[in-house]
């Protein structure tokens, strides 16, 4: 990841979609978009957006990168992670 020159911006309740026309939640993997409330973005008022493509994922740091923008991961929103729960739940069967 390229964190010295893409600012650091906490992202809550967030959730992955495929695109910006929501279409259900995809796995948190590049190519994805991450939706959620962000504060601190230099560029953006705090509130909800919806992110540029994520180029890659360090989960061990939560950080997320797109074209623009680090994003750090926090709390996850409900619906997402009953979806993620879902997924897994599906795959153990």
């Amino acid at each position: 990841m390229n964190r010295t020159e893409k600012p650091i911006v906490r992202i809550e309740n967030w959730a992955v979609v495929g695109s910006v026309i929501f279409r259900g939640y995809r796995e948190l993997e590049p190519g994805q978009r991450l939706t959620g409330d962000v504060m601190g973005h230099t560029n953006l008022r705090n509130g909800s957006i919806y992110t540029s493509a994520i180029l890659n994922v360090d989960l061990g740091n939560r950080l997320v990168e797109t074209h623009n923008s680090l994003y750090q991961l926090g709390a996850v929103s409900e619906d997402y992670a009953r979806w993620m729960w879902e997924q897994e739940r599906g795959r153990a069967a």
